[in-house]
């Protein structure tokens, strides 16, 4: 079949006819074509050159165009088309050639039922399917915009790195969704470009690669001719060795050169060249692989030739073996780009291997020269060690006495043993204490945390465990957590304490722990945020009746309790109700036994301390209240107030806390205690909620009446 020219004849139909007896094949292709003679209007689609499949189709499309303009001209009559023949075989014979008959009149189906109407035919270009419209919430905004664009530069950066924090999940490799948002920022309007901008290259994501390339290639360009200096706005690097470095990013960009990306950015201050299961804690060392990439010599030539001084630098084992890296390590210290080193992180650092029973025992060589190179480092201020078994009793009195933080996670040759005698010769500047999953070692050291440490404010410590091997050892390797009559002390200065499952004591021992906290509230006039999670392994009614007076001790000593705020005070003003009264503050409290109080507005810091909400403990359900006074009479005013005195009474009595114990200034106080076996993912009620109706949402909020026979639902 000859394909047809699409040019429209002018002639009459006897030149059609002419053209027709010529060549039969094209009368074919020509009966396709709408014979109508009509005008043409300027507003019409434009005709649409699809070849359809069958003559059905065919005779739909007349008709609709004739149906579709009522007001074309009359069709002229049409020559009689040429049947095309088709081939047809029946019981393996050849090709017959027969003239076609009219199609029998079809019956309705659900198969020609769903066929589109020819109005509703679609064109070329027109989409498959209509995109549902999805309905956006509505924000009901105060209707006043802030003059953002007339904040200070300093201010706006500030506000773009916080909300944008982090660009990239390091597990999967793959952006955040934050990296468009800055984007889309910068191009709101002129006062947020440079500072969208300077977040989004303060620590450029580099993943994909082909976006690493992208970037390069940019930074290569200069400067000058650009309208934004992009190299002087790169601070940090965060690179994925296995991902960017280790291979080829295809056959025309090779491999990535960090090196040359180092030569770009002047303003560097920190590079961190981590492994995708750096964040994997627990994995023994026999399963820790060892990368293929190892540092190069050009990178740290590269840093000399640029004259950059970083801040922050993390050294890795598993990019070269400890027993070449640590070596390296003081080499390298000793030069001008790490003199100015604030912030030092180590991962995976072994030390030297047990000798056999029966030989010698090997000088510590290894931790004495890594000692060395942290001291060649005058500006070091926070050192982490990340599963490092380096860390034993020849490193730790070897270290600087400049630290300010410290952070030991996992390590397992860590005991009270060598991190008491190291707190009291060189914690007199530490601020941060960070100890995490360390397996022997427990919180014996606290007992002289006051004395050793009196400038902290950071304490935090994870007594949970994590082991990936075979063995899943997960309880530590100590027999009690504090020795006999040893009560931890607390430095003033503290801010933040965060201990997380604390094991391995009894009740008599957390008594003397917690009963130490609210003996030192009155000292510790800066904490603001207290987390405590303990475990308990005793009866279950002793442990209810330990839990319910220890957190509500606990509550009632640190939390803050400040009134509500001022209603007329709001961004979103809403419109006053019509006879509406000024708005009246009352505080409505719980007791004990069922009876509500509502409280005047408080008048100093002593009432609204002990007119707090009541803690979840020792609430009481109002049906069970009800059931429980179901068949009596309401008690009168005067029995009902001396039942409240006589529980305040009995609770002042049972908790017994002075009032100058009070501390009253932490906003964030968070004790649990359970038995619960610890597990990296703790899960509670509200992980196994669904969304079913809990079935009181018929109750308004008051009791029936005992007397009556009625059913509350």
């Amino acid at each position: 079949m000859r394909v047809q020219s699409y040019c429209e004849e002018s002639s009459s139909e006897d030149g059609l006819d002419d053209l027709t007896a010529s060549d039969p094949e094209f009368s074919f292709s020509a009966a396709t074509t709408s014979l109508s003679v009509r005008p043409r209007r300027s507003n019409r689609a434009p005709a649409s050159y699809r070849e359809l499949s069958t003559d059905e189709s065919l005779d739909e499309g007349e008709e609709e165009d004739e149906n579709d303009d009522p007001e074309a001209a009359a069709p002229v009559e049409a020559p009689t088309p040429f049947v095309y023949p088709f081939p047809e075989t029946a019981n393996g014979g050849g090709p017959s050639r027969a003239p076609r008959r009219p199609p029998p009149a079809r019956k309705a189906s659900s198969r020609s039922s769903k066929r589109p109407s020819p109005r509703k035919r679609l064109r070329i270009g027109a989409p498959l399917k209509k995109r549902r419209r999805v309905e956006q919430p509505e924000f009901v905004g105060s209707g006043v915009i802030p003059p953002w664009q007339t904040l200070p530069y300093h201010i706006l950066f500030d506000i773009f790195l916080y909300a944008s924090d982090p660009l990239v999940d390091e597990r999967t490799a793959a952006r955040y969704s934050t990296v468009q948002w800055l984007v889309n920022v910068a191009l709101l309007c002129r006062a947020f470009r440079e500072p969208a901008l300077a977040a989004l290259y303060y620590s450029p994501p580099l993943v994909p690669a082909a976006k690493c390339h992208g970037l390069l290639s940019l930074l290569w360009k200069p400067q000058e001719s650009l309208s934004t200096n992009y190299a002087n706005k790169i601070k940090e690097l965060n690179v994925d060795v296995e991902t960017l470095l280790l291979y080829k990013s295809g056959p025309t960009l090779g491999y990535f050169d960090l090196t040359s990306l180092i030569e770009r950015t002047p303003q560097l201050r920190r590079v961190r060249l981590y492994h995708k299961d750096d964040s994997v804690i627990g994995l023994p060392a026999w399963q820790i692989q060892q990368s293929k990439w190892s540092y190069p010599v050009t990178l740290f030539s590269s840093l000399s030739q640029r004259q950059i001084r970083l801040q922050s630098w993390d050294w890795n084992a598993r990019f070269m073996e400890s027993e070449r890296l640590v070596p390296l390590i003081l080499a390298t210290h000793r030069e001008p780009p790490f003199k100015s080193l604030r912030e030092v992180r180590l991962l995976h650092i072994t030390s030297d291997e047990t000798p056999p029973e029966g030989e010698e025992e090997t000088s510590n060589t290894r931790e004495i020269a890594l000692a060395t190179a942290l001291k060649e480092l005058p500006e070091l201020r926070r050192l982490e060690f990340i599963e490092c078994s380096i860390v034993n009793d020849s490193l730790l009195p070897r270290l600087p006495s400049t630290l300010t933080s410290l952070t030991i996670s996992n390590c397992d040759e860590v005991a009270t043993s060598n991190l008491k005698p190291f707190l009291s010769r060189y914690g007199q500047r530490l601020r941060e204490l960070t100890l995490n999953h360390n397996r022997h070692l427990n919180m014996s050291f606290t007992v002289d945390l006051a004395q050793s440490c009196p400038k902290l404010e950071k304490f935090k410590m994870d007594l949970s465990m994590h082991d990936w091997s075979s063995y899943h050892d997960v309880e530590p390797h100590f027999k009690d957590l504090f020795g006999p009559s040893e009560i931890p002390t607390w430095p003033r200065t503290l801010r933040e304490i965060e201990l997380t499952q604390l094991r391995n004591w009894d009740d008599t021992t957390a008594e003397g722990f917690f009963t130490s906290l609210i003996d030192s509230a009155p000292d510790l006039k800066d904490l603001r945020k207290l987390v405590i999670s303990a475990i308990l392994k005793i009866g279950w009614r002793d442990r209810a009746t330990f839990r319910e007076r220890w957190i509500g001790r606990l509550e009632t000593v640190f939390l803050r309790r400040s009134p509500p705020p001022d209603p007329n005070l709001r961004s979103i003003p809403r419109p006053p109700a019509p006879n509406a009264a000024a708005p009246t503050y009352t505080a409505e409290s719980t007791t004990s036994d069922g009876f509500t109080q509502v409280a005047a507005p408080p008048a100093t810091n002593e009432i609204l301390l002990s007119s707090g909400p009541s803690t979840p403990s020792k609430r009481k359900s109002a049906r069970l209240a009800q059931r429980q006074l179901s068949g009596l009479e309401e008690p009168s005013s005067s029995a009902t107030d001396s039942r409240r005195s006589s529980t305040s009474r009995a609770r002042n009595r049972d908790e017994d806390i002075p009032p100058k114990n009070v501390q009253g200034m932490c906003d964030v106080v968070m004790i649990r205690i359970d038995n619960h076996r610890p597990a990296e993912t703790q899960f509670n009620e509200n992980d196994f909620l669904d969304d079913e109706l809990s079935g009181d949402e018929d109750w308004n909020g008051h009791d029936p009446d005992p007397d009556a026979d009625g059913h509350a639902w």
